[in-house]
Order: C-alpha cells, then structure tokens, then sequence
C-alpha cells in the first residue's frame, strides 16, 4: 500500500497545478492508513482513476441513501451494539427519526470507550458531518474535509433531501484504487440458486448486475443508486417486507427474499438466467 500511495503522489504532483491544494491532498493520501497487505503496483490503473476523479463528483462516488447505515439518536444500547456487530462501518451519522435530520457522526471508536458508562448518551460523542449539493466536485470535497478534518459528509438533492453520504476514505479510494492482495482469493458470487429460485445479494452493483445477466435496467431506476437494493428502495420508498415484489419491466422483477429493519439484504430474481 506505502508503494502505491506513493505512485499516487508522484501523480498528482504532476496533475494538480494548484500547490496549496496539491500538498492537501497528498498529506491526505500519506496519512491515510491501510492493513490490507502488499499491494499490486498499477501506476496505469492509478494515472487513469486520477484523470476520472478530477472529472467526477459527489454524486458519481457516493452511498445511495437506500444503503446508508445511521442511528437514531434514542437507540439504546441492546440495539446499538447489534448494529455495532453487524455492520462493519467505522462511521455511522446519528439522526432525529430521519435522515434529513442528521445531527452529526459517531466513531466506532468513542462508542467503544463510552458505552459501558452508566450515563451514556450517544449525543454526546457526536462529531461534525459536512452537508454537501452532489454534483460538488470529488476534488473540491476532498479539499473541504481535509480543511475542516471532517471525515463524513452527507450529500444533499436539489429538493434539500438526503441523496447519499460519502467518506473521506471513499474519495480516497478513488484516487489510489481498490487495494489487493497478491493471495486474496477470487471473491464468492453475489448469487447463488436455491430451490430452483435464482438468490442475490441485494448490494449487487447495477453496473455489474446489468453485465452479468446480459440485461438492461431503465435508466430513470438507475438514476443514484449504485446497487439493486438502491433501485427497490426507491421503487419502495421504504424498506420493504419479505415476499413483496417489484417489478422493473414486463421480464424482471425482484422479490425480497431476506430484509433487515434497516436495509434489503437478498432478493429473488425473476426473469433472468446466470450466463
């Protein structure tokens, strides 16, 4: 990973003509940390996600709200700890009943240190979000988050709601590129058949979900959401129950197969057969 940022930095020193910012974001880029081993060198791969991201925005990089994990600021502490346990997020906004109304952000890390103490109050280990238009620029956010050292951001619609979130490590990513292991082993598909009905991983991307199944999916479902949970949630307006279905045109639909009271987990797909 120390090599690759590395290649990252000697990149953008070339691309951004702007020096104040150019030593932003490489200070950025060299404190950000990473355990996930020896990295494969890609310089192509990285010059190019840099050329994307200098033409990206927030809205092409964020979460979709249909997949963001937040807590409720009364959640008390059974549920808070299964949440803790569940999802594998550092960071997680804490809301008044709805996500409109984010009050700010919880580290994993202060919940931690805090949450055995008889007078917790998840209110008080808040820390500062960013509210943010999406079709901000990914560089010009980058420069705010490292400015205010603010690590979260909430992106925002045109009708003032909340279209997704974004991190500062995401942004990042961008820049750097996924990060693999020379042993990792081929990732588990995101589907599988089960009595005859075709299972999926509801956190499927669209992109990939399109390319595997040789299928198109209207372009006004796909409008920002990157996952086919994205696309129900917002057919649904809701999280949805087990058993409803949906459809998407007269050949495919979705029927939930397994939900959470926080996000679509699997579905069963009608209409399409693996390739």
């Amino acid at each position: 990973m120390k090599i690759k940022k590395n290649i990252a930095i000697s990149l953008i020193k070339d691309l951004i003509q702007d020096d104040k910012f150019k030593k932003e974001i490489i200070d950025l880029i060299s404190s950000t940390s990473d355990s996930s081993g020896v990295a494969k060198l890609e310089e192509k791969k990285i010059f190019n996600n840099l050329l994307k991201v200098h033409k990206k925005t927030v809205d092409d990089v964020m979460v979709p709200r249909g997949e963001i994990i937040f807590i409720d600021e009364k959640i008390d502490k059974e549920n808070l700890i299964k949440i803790i346990n569940k999802e594998a997020h550092s960071r997680m906004p804490v809301v008044k009943e709805e996500l409109e109304n984010c009050l700010g952000m919880v580290h994993i890390k202060d919940l931690f240190k805090k949450i055995n103490n008889k007078s917790f109050k998840i209110k008080s280990l808040l820390r500062e979000v960013i509210f943010i238009p999406s079709a901000t620029p990914v560089f010009n956010l980058l420069q705010k988050m490292k400015k205010q050292n603010i690590h979260l951001a909430i992106v925002m619609d045109e009708f003032n709601s909340v279209a997704g979130l974004v991190t500062i490590e995401d942004l990042v990513e961008e820049i750097v590129g996924e990060i693999e292991d020379e042993h990792d082993k081929e990732e588990a598909p995101m589907y599988d058949l089960k009595n005859n009905n075709l299972i999926m991983d509801a956190a499927m991307l669209v992109d990939d979900f399109e390319r595997e199944f040789d299928i198109s999916i209207p372009e006004d479902l796909k409008e920002d959401v990157g996952t086919i949970g994205g696309i129900i949630f917002n057919l649904a307006g809701r999280i949805p129950k087990k058993k409803e279905k949906f459809d998407i045109n007269k050949k495919l639909s979705f029927t939930i197969h397994k939900v959470s009271s926080r996000k679509i987990l699997e579905v069963i797909v009608h209409g399409v057969k693996p390739q």
